[in-house]
């Protein structure tokens, strides 16, 4: 499954398209945004960082939720329950794809921030390890619910690839803190856990040190999200052998 998924992303434009071109773009608008805004270099290195840090979670949640539709497309679901194939072997693949794309868009982020704006990936310093695990732990609980919607919905689940992350990216601070959003926001951001990950990575950015207590709260909501993405799928695939979805995919 890991060779299927790395040979549509071989063969498919618009895979090279997420995987390069939208990270140099990001990387590029956003830390002009910093030159053209901000004073000094802290600006800079705070947005380069912070679209550093989106795309962990961004490529994650694309490999997850783009490759079970994959399968939608080609019609091939039925072809997949006909073999031994595991969902945990589905899921598994998928991951291991998730963490190479990650791992590429990453690097072309950080080459971006360092050839323009001589921002060092590791600016924020050790803070960026343990924000860096919970972020793809959050990538991973949103491929997750992804992938249960589109058990139920088909290619129609299509926009949840792209609108809950492009939803929670402006309440989650990833670029600001979230005091700046309008007060009834910034209440419904203190519930995201994204929220406490980017405050530590600010809080590194601007002392150099850690704010345990803000990637321990990231740490917690984020393990609950988890069991409730995969309790989810759960459901979702018995209803999906319960009430026949399976007709939906032929």
């Amino acid at each position: 499954m890991v060779q299927r998924n790395l040979r549509v992303q071989k063969r498919n434009p618009g895979h090279w398209f997420l995987l390069f071109v939208l990270p140099f773009v990001d990387a590029l608008l956003f830390g002009s945004i910093g030159v053209a805004f901000g004073e000094g270099d802290g600006p800079v290195r705070l947005l380069v960082t912070g679209i550093l840090l989106f795309h962990l979670i961004w490529q994650l949640t694309l490999a997850g939720s783009l490759g079970l539709l994959e399968e939608v497309w080609t019609r091939n679901v039925l072809n997949l329950i006909a073999t031994p194939l595991t969902e945990r072997e589905f899921l598994g693949a998928l991951g291991v794809v998730g963490l190479l794309r990650t791992a590429v868009s990453v690097t072309v982020i950080a080459v971006v921030g360092l050839g323009f704006y001589a921002v060092a990936p590791a600016s924020a310093g050790w803070v960026l390890v343990p924000s860096a695990a919970v972020l793809l732990l959050f990538g991973w609980a949103v491929a997750v619910f992804v992938v249960g919607l589109t058990l139920q919905y088909g290619d129609s689940a299509e926009v949840f690839s792209w609108g809950t992350l492009v939803l929670l990216m402006p309440l989650s601070g990833f670029f600001y803190p979230v005091e700046s959003l309008p007060a009834p926001m910034a209440v419904l951001a203190q519930a995201i856990p994204l929220t406490y990950v980017f405050e530590a990575v600010r809080h590194g950015i601007d002392h150099g040190s850690i704010a345990w207590g803000q990637l321990g709260i990231a740490t917690a909501g984020t393990l609950v999200l988890v069991v409730a993405a995969f309790a989810f799928l759960a459901r979702q695939l018995g209803r999906f052998r319960s009430e026949g979805w399976v007709t939906r995919f032929t």
